[in-house]
């Protein structure tokens, strides 16, 4: 049998609603030569009778129906059963337009790369509070600087490391993901993408973009995994990466650049997620302490560095990393005030962010652990920041 170009991997878990639309835009794809892998978690739903109707009626659909362990586990399955040259990843309540594929393989083939980055486009459906919303994602902006038509380490171009991971608007060189052993963790909840994007970005110096959006990234699904926040979860989850990215990764992490991004991206995906949704936090003596330990590993000197975080947040860093147990407390004070007080006559006074004097837009719904904010304090200093995708 000859050899598809591409294997598409979905993993499906409780999307019946969205399923459909997701399957049709990828057998509708105008590259026909792909092969379609669909891991059913095989919750009692209606997928499998969707994903069987597929099956039958497209000799390229692969349907697995089988519990794997989650997300993780899922897709790592569909890495071992694809025989594509390339592979790319689709979630199932999301949908890409019809040449995603096509282009990106061409785009990919002509500059032998291992992988390739898109941007992707951000989708809200309409309800009965809004039309249909399509805007691409934020962080384009900040790639102006990256060519296109070359291959590249990404070593150089740095923001690949802090931007939000959007595994599913890349494709990945098969014969590189086996070679380098790159997998998913297969553990019951996120922070995996993290882990898989920094083992898939910074492993080879043939790294590619292009931009243009094809990928849909559904932002309105009321039932994402993320939508119900789980600070045991997190801080457990984000405790095996954070270890493997320093095994892993120490040697690129002595690059200045890429050290920045790093600790920005860690920086922004624990202590500004804590800070800021305290209100949904329950925190036991074991989540605080596995949160200690995480940032720990960043020194003061480090969060000077950082770019685009609030100079009124690295004040507050400095005084927790100095005194760790006030974390605790600045968690779970008023709901009208981060307050904290030290024992030290240098912090005596309160350490806060007055709700009322710091005006806060929330530009993106909290959906899929998308988080985007605009900070204005004083209205002097303006701040974006992203957090990543929680499985």
């Amino acid at each position: 049998m000859k050899q598809p170009k591409v294997s598409i991997i979905v993993p499906v878990y409780k999307v019946e609603k969205y399923l459909v639309q997701c399957l049709d835009s990828i057998v509708g794809q105008t590259l026909k030569d792909i092969e379609i892998i669909i891991i059913d978690e095989g919750d009692k739903d209606a997928c499998r009778y969707i994903i069987d109707h597929y099956e039958q009626a497209d000799k390229r659909v692969i349907a697995i129906h089988e519990k794997n362990g989650g997300y993780g586990a899922s897709v790592n399955k569909g890495f071992d059963i694809a025989k594509g040259e390339y592979i790319g990843i689709v979630e199932s309540d999301d949908f890409i337009a019809p040449e995603m594929y096509e282009e990106m393989y061409n785009y990919a083939k002509k500059l032998d790369a291992d992988v390739v980055k898109t941007p992707y486009y951000e989708y809200w459906d309409k309800n009965k509070d809004r039309e249909e919303i399509i805007q691409p994602c934020f962080w384009v902006e900040w790639t102006k600087d990256v060519p296109e038509n070359r291959i590249f380490s990404i070593k150089n171009y740095p923001i690949f490391v802090g931007i939000h991971p959007s595994l599913w608007s890349c494709l990945y060189k098969r014969d590189y993901i086996l070679h380098n052993s790159i997998k998913f963790l297969e553990v019951k909840s996120g922070y995996l993408d993290h882990h898989f994007k920094t083992l898939a970005f910074l492993k080879t110096e043939k790294f590619a973009f292009l931009n243009k959006p094809y990928y849909f990234y559904r932002l309105s699904n009321p039932d994402a995994s993320a939508s119900a926040f789980n600070i045991s979860s997190m801080a457990k989850r984000w405790n095996e990466v954070h270890k493997l990215l320093k095994k892993e990764f120490q040697s690129y992490l002595e690059i200045d650049k890429i050290r920045e991004q790093y600790l920005r991206e860690e920086f922004v995906c624990t202590f500004e997620y804590i800070l800021r949704h305290k209100k949904e936090i329950s925190l036991s003596k074991e989540d605080y302490q596995k949160l200690i330990e995480n940032l720990s590993d960043i020194s003061i000197d480090d969060i000077e560095k950082i770019p685009n975080v609030l100079t009124k947040t690295k004040e507050e860093f400095k005084e927790i990393k100095k005194h760790p147990e006030i974390l605790k407390q600045f968690i779970t004070d008023s709901e009208q005030y981060f307050f904290v007080k030290s024992k030290t006559k240098k912090f005596s006074n309160k350490l806060s962010l007055h709700l009322k004097r710091t005006e806060i837009h929330l530009l993106r719904r909290i959906k899929k652990g998308i988080f985007r904010f605009t900070f204005r304090l004083g209205g002097l200093h303006v701040v974006d920041f992203c957090l990543g995708k929680v499985k």
